[in-house]
């Protein structure tokens, strides 16, 4: 059975600790392994963060949606924002660009990549929807399945 956990912040860098801490406190709850929570915060504070720095050119306020969901083999997290329209997923690495240029940026789009087992993105109704996965045996929700 599936938990899931809905966080509102804002664009505010100082929120991102809202959003770690949920993750934390599920993770206690629900006994996600040490590694694959590692793997979880380092994608979700690269992800969160690009919203926060990049979503909004207007400088004003502006809050978004990180839903946490804790199922029984995999954790799901995925970030709703109305910024501008940015698909992560088919951003080019570094050292990638046309003609090979070199060009700023993009690395922790590659992190992401290789620390996540599903990378999604889609543009639904004005609105970016990016997914990141992790696959891995949950313990408390194994155990409650069980019994």
């Amino acid at each position: 059975m599936a938990h899931a956990v809905d966080v509102r912040i804002r664009n505010d860098i100082s929120d991102m600790g809202i959003v770690r801490d949920t993750l934390d406190k599920l993770a206690r709850e629900f006994r996600i392994p040490v590694r694959a929570l590692t793997q979880l915060q380092v994608a979700l504070d690269e992800v969160v963060s690009n919203v926060i720095k990049y979503s909004w050119s207007d400088g004003g306020q502006h809050e978004f949606l990180v839903r946490i969901t804790v199922q029984p083999d995999r954790v799901d997290l995925e970030i709703f924002d109305d910024g501008r329209e940015f698909d992560p997923v088919t951003a080019l690495l570094p050292n990638h660009a046309p003609e090979g240029q070199p060009r700023p940026g993009g690395r922790g789009i590659h992190i992401i990549k290789k620390l996540v087992d599903r990378f999604a993105y889609e543009r639904i109704d004005g609105r970016n929807h990016t997914t990141l996965s992790k696959t891995c045996e949950v313990g408390a929700a194994v155990q409650r399945s069980e019994k």
